[in-house]
């Protein structure tokens, strides 16, 4: 039997090491090859070769330890003869395994995480994969109690795609197993989940980074695929792998706090037939492929995306009083969350709202909802809908996602994600041939539940407790929810100052997480105008103290100021002009700004007639501090020739979200 150590008495609590000997544990398990063919089948199922360059996520428990084992072992196998021929023709130069690396994150939440960081680190170096540590920070400070699991998975998540990005990794291994689908399952039960949402994790997803970044040439959608390819073991699977490779692992007793709704449905389901809810887990993943599956397929048939932001959606080719609702529902909620690029669940009413508004036919009214807003089609007498941006949204998020681009140069995007994703959905066309999927008509998570002991996919027992389960966690999660509302109720009492996102010469910004905005470098256009003498600097072209301008999103009077501007007299007009006489060099200037400024209102008006009016409203805008307009890239305005401000819509995450596999 392995033996315990405790480390060091702390006011915090400490991780436990769990160290196996050799003459504890005895010889290799006879079972740990049938693990190893596992987790070779699911890595060919994800279309993940050996040769490939990956990392893996490393905490240092027993479920990351047993992956670094399996991952280090099937790359070895691979390289075979080859390794061991470099061996017998002289010294190696390292005697790490060959493109695998081992991440260790540091929340830095407790006084003793970076000596624990470095415990970990050094036991993965001793299994021959390379290995670092990432440090968290927190700028802000420690996140408040109660949020604490759910901001350190969102920084571990930003810290290990940072690394895979650095280093030119496309693929990053999670240890997650069939106890925490097990787990999580309840947990959304408890939250009135749907059947999509009881699919748990997905097997495969692609993880985008939040900024995009600079590869030399362009600003570039960087992103990995985040691979889970031990979904069909246990958390015993995983210590009988440490212990049959004698591998020491860490365990943290902060797992056995009942204060964690994760912990309490652990325990609680030691008491549960584990293989009827792992069936029923299995037919909800698959169900979630199904759709995924039909919703992909439905929106390359009826959506137009339009180099605006705005997507169409054809009426008459959607047929959506003969699409199930929940097909319906996930195809709206990937059309939403595209063009708001407001990533979150689309549900309950919001959901309905939507479903209930494409189906009926012709459109005629206009909707709100998710972030975006939704209306007919200009000319389309109501068979298409036009779903654009919504100006709410715009404005109460425009600050968080919208940010400032960076220079500091990184590799190309790694290629071979690509050709990674399209062999997994050759492996996986055999979703489409499924006709029958008797989840995709249930309403609720009781409607689910009670479908699957109709098909003996679950025995009564296990219905009962899983009512009991959900009824029980459900009554703590609306109390915590209560409180949490009263906590934000008093934020919200505060209002912070608004800020603006200025832009000087030379940056490049993301606009709402939608349009890449690009300032070059000032020059001379004929001599019209010269940033570097304040003498010949037009006041059309007055920038900020700083040399910047602020972005906001276009009101309605911009495209009346246009109007106005296309029908002011010149100073060509005004010949009399005392001022004129006096300075013709400034009246000559003065004459081409006003020249070329009605041009290009002129031409801006033009596009603008073609552009709907409810997506005008979300198009960028670039204007002084005393608010006057300067220009507006995405309809070509600009009020001096030597402005080179341009505006192209590239969302953060591609529509569908990028590729997801839950098989």
């Amino acid at each position: 039997m392995p033996f315990l150590l405790l480390l060091r008495a702390s006011p915090f609590p400490r991780l436990l090491l769990f160290r196996c000997s050799a003459s504890a544990c005895g010889a290799i398990s006879p079972s740990v090859p049938q693990y190893h063919a596992s987790f070779a089948r699911r890595m060919a199922l994800a279309g993940i070769h050996p040769h490939h360059r990956i990392a893996v996520g490393v905490s240092g428990g027993p479920d990351s330890m047993a992956l670094c084992v399996l991952a280090a072992a099937w790359k070895k196998e691979a390289e075979g003869g080859a390794r061991r021929k470099a061996r017998e023709e002289g010294p190696v130069a390292s005697g790490f395994v060959d493109g695998l690396l081992g991440v260790v994150v540091d929340h830095g939440l407790r006084p003793e995480s970076a000596e624990e960081a470095q415990l970990v680190r050094d036991r993965v170096l001793g299994m021959g994969v390379m290995c670092e540590i990432a440090k968290c920070e927190w700028p802000d400070g420690r996140p408040k109690q109660g949020h604490v699991q759910e901001a350190a998975r969102e920084v571990r998540y930003e810290k290990l795609l940072d690394i895979c990005t650095k280093q030119q990794i496309g693929i990053l291994l999670i240890a997650h197993h069939s106890d925490d689908q097990a787990e999580l399952f309840v947990l959304r039960l408890s939250r009135n989940s749907g059947v999509l949402g009881l699919a748990g994790t997905a097997f495969v997803s692609q993880l985008f980074a939040p900024n995009l970044k600079y590869d030399g040439e362009n600003f570039r959608r960087y992103g990995i695929l985040l691979v889970r390819p031990m979904l069909e073991l246990s958390k015993d699977d995983m210590y009988k792998i440490c212990l049959g490779s004698k591998q020491s692992w860490v365990e943290d007793p902060t797992n056995n706090s009942m204060l964690y709704a994760r912990n309490r449905i652990r325990a609680s389901l030691r008491d549960l037939s584990m293989g009827g809810l792992h069936k029923l887990i299995d037919a909800c993943r698959l169900t979630r492929a199904y759709v995924d599956n039909a919703c992909s397929m439905i929106t390359k048939q009826s959506v137009t995306i339009m180099e605006h932001g705005y997507a169409i959606i054809d009426l008459g080719k959607l047929d959506p009083l003969n699409v199930d609702d929940l097909c319906l529902s996930q195809y709206l909620a990937y059309i939403v969350q595209f063009v708001s690029q407001r990533h979150r669940p689309v549900r309950g009413r919001s959901a309905q709202m939507l479903m209930d508004y494409i189906r009926t036919i012709p459109c005629k009214a206009a909707l709100t909802v998710a972030g975006c807003y939704l209306c007919a089609a200009p000319k389309s007498k109501g068979t298409k809908v036009l779903v654009c941006c919504s100006v709410d949204w715009i404005e109460s998020s425009s600050v968080e996602l919208s940010y400032k681009c960076s220079y500091e140069e990184q590799a190309s995007p790694v290629p071979e994600i690509d050709q990674i994703i399209l062999e997994a959905r050759c492996s996986s066309q055999f979703v489409e041939k499924c006709s029958h999927m008797p989840f995709v008509y249930s309403k609720s998570s009781i409607d689910f539940l009670n479908k699957a002991k109709d098909l003996n996919i679950i025995d009564e027992s296990t219905l009962e407790n899983l009512c009991y389960l959900r009824a029980e966690e459900n009554e703590k999660f609306i109390k915590k929810k209560e409180h949490t509302h009263d906590e934000q109720y008093y934020e919200k009492t505060k209002f912070p100052e608004r800020k603006l996102l200025n832009l000087c010469p030379g940056e490049t910004c993301h606009f709402m997480g939608r349009f890449l905005i690009t300032w070059k470098a000032p020059k001379v256009v004929n001599g019209i105008c010269l940033y570097d003498n304040k003498e010949y600097l037009s006041k059309y072209c007055t920038v900020n103290q700083h040399g910047s301008l602020e972005i906001r999103h276009m009101f309605d009077t911009d495209w009346l100021y246009l109007a106005e501007v296309t029908g002011s007299h010149s100073v060509e007009e005004n010949p009399d002009d005392s001022k004129a006489s006096r300075n013709r060099l400034e009246t000559d200037r003065l004459l081409q700004h006003s020249r070329y400024m009605q041009q290009s209102a002129h031409k801006a008006l033009q596009m603008l007639k073609c552009i709907p009016a409810a997506v005008r409203r979300t198009l960028p805008v670039l204007t002084n501090s005393q608010g006057d307009i300067i220009s507006i890239p995405s309809i070509g305005f600009r009020c001096c020739p030597s402005l080179s401000i341009e505006a192209v819509f590239y969302p953060r995450v591609p529509l569908d979200g990028g590729y997801n596999s839950y098989l």
